[in-house]
């Protein structure tokens, strides 16, 4: 049962779903999309989990959707920076809003680097020797990877500030539920995908899974270290305008983009 010293679940949940499809449209549309056109390419198909094209072929295609979501996660690190003094759910939305982008850009080079497959695959695919290419695409993930954790436990610290095991214990709490939401949406939608139940598997699963690294935030001190300049943030009670919109957004991320839009 909900109590006043509790976060609300399904509040948790809205806030996940949301951030998350935020940042695969940004991969997706934004990214991809924007790329495609910028190359004179023709669009052919938006789904959740890829964007296809015809046409002239440029590698800033498949980096597009990466560096897309560096660039969004850029601006909800600003829009936290500017927005301390908002109420809770709007302050870890933007927390989540900066996971998600940047922990989806910065893993997964790491996936295409040891599958030989998606984006960052098509990025450098013809360059020799293609060893390298793969273990520098590792490397560079790792340590992209580690840096978004870092500034991410920075972020959350208003949700936790304590050593103490309540607060470590929120923290767990509030970082799984968004997760497992933005993942069940991901594994949802995908299965609804042109290309079948191996799409979820192979890139809508993964791209909600990159985010994984969120709920390990209570293992950075950065996370337990009080920061007297940041007022601690308060409880996410429940919030009806928050889950009626994720509902809105599930609806359209997997009833619309889930079968894809033809574009072309």
């Amino acid at each position: 049962m909900q109590t006043d010293s509790t976060d609300d679940a399904l509040t948790l949940v809205a806030l996940g779903i949301i951030a998350f499809v935020i940042s695969d449209v940004t991969h997706e549309a934004l990214g991809h999309g924007l790329a495609t056109l910028a190359v004179g390419a023709q669009p052919v198909l938006l789904t959740t989990s890829y964007f296809s094209s015809s046409g002239s072929w440029s590698r800033w295609i498949p980096a597009g959707g990466g560096i897309a979501n560096l660039i969004v996660g850029g601006l909800f690190i600003l829009a936290l920076h500017r927005l301390r003094a908002s109420s809770p759910q709007v302050q870890y939305f933007l927390v989540l809003g900066v996971a998600f982008n940047l922990l989806f850009a910065a893993g997964y080079p790491l996936y295409s680097g040891i599958a030989a497959f998606g984006d960052w695959a098509a990025v450098i695919s013809g360059l020799s020797p293609i060893w390298f290419w793969r273990a520098l695409l590792v490397v560079l993930s790792l340590m992209a990877y580690y840096l978004s954790l870092l500034l991410l436990a920075v972020a959350v610290r208003p949700f936790c500030g304590s050593d103490l095991p309540d607060g470590l214990t929120r923290l767990r709490r509030i970082t799984l539920i968004p997760y497992l939401a933005a993942l069940g949406a991901a594994c949802v939608a995908g299965s609804f995908n042109p290309r079948g139940w191996t799409n979820i598997l192979i890139a809508a699963a993964p791209a909600a899974a990159g985010a994984f690294g969120l709920t390990q935030l209570d293992h950075f001190s950065a996370v337990r270290s009080p920061n007297p300049s940041t007022p601690s943030a308060g409880q996410s009670h429940e919030a009806p305008g928050w889950i009626v919109a994720a509902v809105a957004v599930l609806i359209f991320f997997v009833g619309v983009l889930g079968p894809g839009i033809k574009l072309g």
